[in-house]
């Protein structure tokens, strides 16, 4: 059933976005703390493979050294900005050593790819006219066995 399988990836992007935002710093010794908290939040709606899965899956993004790099800085989780009247939350804004600005939006999967781009787009956007300084965004796919980081 189509809208079941919707529904499951669904709940699981939300699940693994929520744990990320728990993990604070990008190291590996907060990951069970924030996968606890992940449970205790969304445990009702995941099976245990997918919990495995969410967890594998960050590890292989704190291992990541272009994610490493990206992410050096500042850190923003779930940022909340205004800009044109909308309300938006970018998932991770990284204020750089040298005043660039990276606007990183995690993924669960790569449907829907175009749609992506364009809410980064806007994020990018938003951050250069709010800040006035350079700024990147990137796509960053959180795969079952591999990460992808796409520049937008």
């Amino acid at each position: 059933d189509l809208k079941q399988e919707d529904l499951k990836s669904i709940n699981f992007g939300i699940a693994m976005h929520y744990m990320l935002e728990m993990l604070g710093e990008f190291e590996e010794h907060n990951i069970t703390q924030a996968k606890d908290m992940m449970i205790n939040k969304y445990g009702h709606s995941l099976e245990s493979s997918e919990i495995e899965d969410i967890e594998s899956r960050i590890k292989l993004l704190l291992e990541n050294e272009k994610f490493k790099t990206l992410s050096s800085g500042e850190c923003y989780r779930e940022k909340a900005i205004r800009y044109k009247n909308n309300l938006r939350y970018i998932d991770l804004l990284v204020k750089s050593e040298s005043d660039i600005w990276n606007v990183i939006d995690y993924k669960s999967s790569t449907g829907y790819s175009e749609h992506h781009l364009k809410q980064v787009r806007y994020y990018v956007q938003a951050i250069k006219k709010i800040t006035g300084n350079e700024v990147n965004g990137y796509l960053c796919y959180l795969l079952k066995d591999e990460i992808k980081i796409v520049k937008v």
